[in-house]
């Protein structure tokens, strides 16, 4: 190992990795950047140039995760089943499914600026000299190095899974086709309030993404700072250059999961005899096809696989026992998202920052806006397709005409958008673009494919933003926030119903089980003694349907007496079995954990403390919250003073269990308590707790 490093050095001090030679347009030197570490472990990173933050992100963000940020590169090259063997190859698979790997090496050049390359390389060997650094790091090394191409396929192929197609996959994969847009429990929610309706007249906004809270779409925080006008605080994924949402001295953004239809899933009509063919405009037609490899690993050996790819007029095909199917979106043909980002974290104003949101790269997410200007907005964001609207488009579509090939997006003046209304605020927590502020300032447009249904978040939001009179206080925004409550009149209490209305007589082994459940007040506060029972009911009644637990509430017909005396019959066995009662503090049965770190967790599904909960890996008798609130920021702009920034993580700064930070935000987060950061260079290194360039310690 030590010869490794000494090896290592050599490379890193020539600014090379094997292989790498001198493909890098400019070198960056180490020495131009510092990363100020907070008391938190928080990177602040500055440069003078923006390349030259993008390398000390590379660096920092790998001492703190370099295992996630070569989990969501891997792919690109076709490698991550050699790490996480069958998990990790439906990922490789996906990059050439959809025909990323082609798109990529096609348009790179055309559609990635040479100002961003610029980007994208310094990241690129801010990782490369990481990995030369620390050899025993690397999980691949024939992957390295890390290119440009690779991280614009990383973003890609994420994006296209969040952005309907991983929906799509799982639809066929399950014959749910027609549920294929059901909400997941992976949402978001944001607020913005203007001036005029805050106490301080002050511009407010919430981020609040829904995510997993560890691992490759775990949240990591930075703050981004260069000679060239970027200051910026926020939040991005591993393998991302810049930040995905956040903050900067003169505005910031959250982004929000929209269901509007990004894409289709076709049923082909095969030849009755040769399953090669598939009807199209009234003829045979033939697959186009292609050949790859993959490399999965099984146990401590990695195999090779073959397989051949089939593509339709319509895009790429999914064979399944009962059907035959073709996908067809966008956001596997469009590679600009990394660039808008950069772009918009550079923006100082709302004409500036609109005028990258018309690159329209990133296709799917809604956007939440607020700035010193007093300006708000929302937009449900996408990449939506321009579909006849006289045609059915019921999931699956019949795939045999051209008529349904959509070859046009809506353009981007006709998405929903909501830009400073006369009602104060905007917000949205994956509810309907239809309802995105007050009923009189709503947006009343129409397209094929637009999201009409709302579920608990989206209904409490409204009603108690709807209801309140007057300005807002800092109390009221971080009630609407925390809040825990399903509402009392909403979809859930009405698709739920069946346990409000289970007889305890006539079910006397669950007649115990059933009271506790109707005591609850539809609360779920961490010491709440009937919120348990329905959290963990809730739990087993979503495991066992094989659906996300928001679709229970919009789908049309309530829960089904047999599916609810199952949940609630599991859910007494598990609580008397380990805790003896029915009645025991949600805060005991449901927590945070992490390594020997273990807090109680308030909150639930679909509630806006968001809090996602699974058996696995908690102790028994013990929920583990996975997913639901992780970072956040709360801002506050102000007209004439800096702006005014809190923040919060799950978990903390570091994946690394050794170390201090790796659990340090816990207590906080827990507490629903909040971290001040400053967006001011000098105070940044005033605070910092240590101070260095890239390479000249071992910080991990």
């Amino acid at each position: 190992m030590l010869i490794l490093r000494y090896l290592a050095s050599l490379f890193l001090l020539a600014g090379l990795w094997p292989g790498q030679g001198l493909e890098l347009h400019a070198q960056i030197n180490p020495k131009d950047i510092t990363i100020h570490r907070d008391s938190f472990g928080v990177p602040h990173i500055v440069g003078k140039t923006n390349a030259d933050v993008a390398y000390g992100l590379a660096w920092a963000h790998a001492e703190d995760d370099f295992v996630s940020i070569q989990h969501n590169l891997l792919s690109a090259s076709g490698n991550l089943g050699r790490v996480l063997g069958k998990d990790g190859v439906l990922f490789d698979y996906a990059v050439k499914f959809l025909g990323i790997d082609q798109f990529v090496a096609a348009n790179f050049d055309r559609d990635i600026s040479m100002e961003f390359l610029k980007i994208l390389e310094a990241y690129c060997q801010g990782l490369n000299d990481f990995a030369a650094r620390y050899p025993e790091k690397v999980l691949v090394k024939r992957a390295l190095p890390f290119t440009p191409q690779d991280v614009i396929t990383g973003y890609t192929v994420n994006l296209s899974l969040m952005g309907g197609v991983g929906m799509a996959l799982k639809a066929i994969r399950d014959d749910q086709i027609a549920a294929m847009y059901a909400p997941n429990n992976k949402g978001s929610n944001a607020i913005a309030i203007a001036p005029e309706r805050t106490e301080d007249g002050a511009t407010w906004l919430l981020i609040n993404s829904h995510q997993p809270i560890e691992g490759p779409f775990a949240w990591y925080e930075a703050h981004l700072i260069s000679d060239e006008g970027l200051n910026m605080m926020g939040g991005l994924f591993p393998g991302a250059v810049s930040a995905t949402l956040g903050c900067n001295e003169h505005l910031g953004w959250a982004h929000t999961t929209n269901y509007n239809q990004w894409g289709d899933v076709y049923r082909l009509d095969m030849h009755p005899k040769d399953k090669r063919r598939y009807r199209y405009d009234g003829e045979w037609r033939s697959f186009e096809t292609r050949k790859i490899s993959l490399h999965v690993k099984l146990g401590p050996i990695v195999l090779g696989v073959k397989r051949t790819l089939e593509n339709s007029e319509y895009g790429p095909v999914f064979r399944a026992k009962h059907g035959v199917y073709a996908l067809r979106f966008h956001a596997y043909e469009n590679i600009r998202a990394a660039e808008q980002w950069h772009g918009m974290n550079l923006a100082t104003s709302l004409q500036e920052f609109e005028a990258e949101v018309q690159r329209e790269g990133i296709t799917s997410f809604n956007i939440i806006y607020a700035d010193t200007e007093g300006n708000i907005y929302f937009q449900s964001n996408g990449a939506y397709p321009l579909r006849d609207p006289a045609l059915d488009w019921t999931s699956p579509v019949a795939g045999v005409s051209s008529a349904h090939k959509w070859t046009e997006l809506l353009p981007y003046a006709e998405k929903p958008v909501v830009l400073n209304p006369e009602c104060g605020y905007v917000y949205n927590a994956n509810n309907t673009p239809l309802e995105a502020s007050g009923a009189s300032c709503n947006w009343n447009g129409d397209f094929a494919g637009l999201q009409r249904f709302s579920y608990n978040r989206g209904e409490r939001l409204k009603a108690l933003l709807e209801a309140h009179q007057g300005p807002f206080t800092w109390s009221d925004f971080l009630a609407l926030k925390f809040d825990k409550r399903y509402h009392p009149n909403g979809q859930f209490r009405d698709r739920f119903r069946t346990f409000f209305d289970l007889d305890p007589d006539l079910h006397p082994d669950l007649a115990d089980a059933i009271r506790q459940y109707q005591q609850w007040d539809l609360n779920a506060e961490a010491d709440s003694r009937t919120a348990t029972l329905p959290m963990v009911t809730h739990y087993f009644l979503a495991r066992e349907s094989k659906l996300p637990f928001a679709f229970l509430m919009i789908r049309e017909e309530p829960v089904p007496e047999a599916d609810a005396l199952k949940a609630l019959k599991e859910a007494r066995a598990l609580l008397l079995k380990h805790h003896g009662r029915l009645d025991v503090p949600l805060g005991e049965v449901q927590r945070y954990i992490r390594g020997e770190h273990s807090y109680p967790a308030g909150g639930g599904f679909e509630v806006a403390r968001a809090a996602d909960a699974s058996l696995n890996g908690a102790p028994k008798g013990q929920f583990r919250i996975k997913s639901g609130d992780g970072y956040m920021q709360l801002i506050k702009f102000h007209p004439d003073q800096a702006v005014e920034i809190r923040t919060i993580n799950a978990y903390g700064a570091s994946a690394d269990p050794g170390s201090p930070h790796y659990a340090d935000q816990m207590p906080f987060f827990a507490k629903e308590q909040f971290r001040s950061v400053s967006l001011d260079r000098s105070l940044v290194q005033q605070r910092a707790k240590i101070s260095y360039h890239p390479g000249t310690l071992d910080y991990r």
